[in-house]
């Protein structure tokens, strides 16, 4: 019996470290991984035996009040039973983060999990460079994708917060290594940034790669580099605008979208920044006239429809930001928790067992603001469970202050 529990330990391990392969590429084969992580987990008994791991890991913490208070949330509003339902599965994720914590202890498997990560982003790169040069005109692979938009397992939304994380991984990489890998990593890194800013249509992308060069700046030159990687971001700004027709017609586009946009008249279903505007201006006062129990869990939805019944906006069920969705669902109560996640995970960095995991982790509460400020990011699924893999794997490094607490779990 102990020497099967061993095997399911390890399984579970190894599959929570093979969803880095699959997060980039395959939403059928994560949600296998997935499966197996809680079924291994459970059979070995990591979960129940490693409480300690989890109960005295402030990120765990916070993960659970945000998710307690989205259960609560599921019990009252008009979104009560299936909408309700419906909705904390597509939040199922982020509880991933707790079961993750155990599994990742030993930094041997995070090392494992970030480089089957950067294989599969390197993998993504190199494919939608190929579809760029038209490599797969007249195949039938990739027939669905374009030159003019060269994404390639996922949406360009998703692609762009990817690869732009994924440009930020390869460059703190790059600082670690000597000779010729540190040349392909920062090869990489480079690459990886051209992608998001000159050839996929994904305007979080660009946020969050600005967002994240600023960071890696700061961390390479301290406090001093702050303005000047504002002012270098800038500038590469104006100048990719000036030479690069993709990132000049997607600026112009969202310029012209939030000009001539107006409240409640609705807004063309091409318009991308008009009609993000209707679902910011309409869950504001969803939030107002609910502040502090909000909707519910799966409450969104008809609240929504109430609030522009009379008017041309079109009916939705999130408003692509997550810090206004939490707001609406659980009210200011729910905001906080959700801030509050964040802020712990960013404190929670400093404790981590090497100045790169740290960087990693800050990395990723970044990208988790930016890309949040226009997409419901725990809502979506990919970028829902990169989130979740990233935190369980980042902040099982956590180390616990207590004595007596164990570090890591063995599986032999």
């Amino acid at each position: 019996m102990h020497k099967l529990r061993d095997i399911a330990g390890q399984g579970a391990v190894w599959a929570a470290v093979a969803i880095g392969l699959a997060l980039p590429i395959s939403t059928a084969l994560d949600n296998v991984l997935l499966f197996l992580v809680l079924l291994m987990g459970i059979l070995s008994g990591a979960f129940w035996k490693h409480w300690a791991l989890i109960r005295h890991n402030p990120v765990a913490i916070a993960v659970l009040l945000l998710g307690g208070l989205l259960v609560a949330g599921s019990f009252h509003g008009e979104g009560a039973g299936s909408d309700a339902a419906s909705v904390l599965g597509k939040y199922a994720d982020i509880w991933f983060i707790v079961l993750l914590l155990p599994l990742f202890t030993e930094s041997r498997y995070r090392r494992y999990g970030l480089a089957f990560f950067m294989t599969a982003m390197a993998l993504t790169l190199v494919l939608s460079y190929l579809i760029w040069f038209g490599a797969f005109e007249g195949t039938r692979y990739f027939t669905e994708r374009t030159m003019g938009n060269p994404v390639v397992f996922k949406l360009h939304i998703t692609h762009g917060i990817f690869m732009a994380f994924a440009a930020y991984l390869f460059a703190l990489k790059a600082r670690s290594e000597i000779g010729q890998m540190r040349v392909l990593l920062a090869a990489l890194a480079l690459l990886a940034a051209f992608n998001v800013l000159f050839m996929v249509q994904g305007r979080t992308g660009y946020l969050v790669l600005g967002v994240l060069g600023i960071y890696y700046l700061h961390s390479l030159m301290g406090r001093r580099a702050l303005w000047f990687g504002v002012a270098a971001a800038t500038a590469l700004s104006m100048v990719g605008y000036t030479v690069s027709p993709t990132l000049q017609g997607r600026v112009d586009i969202a310029l012209h979208e939030a000009q001539v946009w107006q409240p409640g008249q609705g807004s063309n279903e091409t318009s991308s920044i008009g009609t993000r505007m209707d679902y910011y201006t309409n869950t504001l006062k969803i939030i107002v006239q609910h502040p502090f129990a909000g909707v519910g869990t799966g409450g969104f939805e008809k609240a929504y429809e109430q609030q522009i019944a009379g008017t041309a906006v079109a009916p939705s069920n999130n408003p692509h930001n997550q810090f206004l969705l939490l707001a609406a669902q659980l009210g200011l109560p729910g905001l906080a928790a959700f801030i509050y996640l964040l802020m712990t995970q960013w404190r929670t960095a400093a404790t981590l067992s090497t100045e790169e995991e740290r960087l990693f982790a800050r990395g990723l509460v970044l990208t988790m603001i930016a890309g949040s400020l226009f997409n419901s990011m725990m809502l979506d699924h990919a970028e829902g469970l990169f989130y979740a893999w990233f935190s369980g794997l980042l902040f099982a490094g956590y180390r616990f202050p207590a004595a007596g607490i164990p570090k890591k779990i063995e599986y032999r």
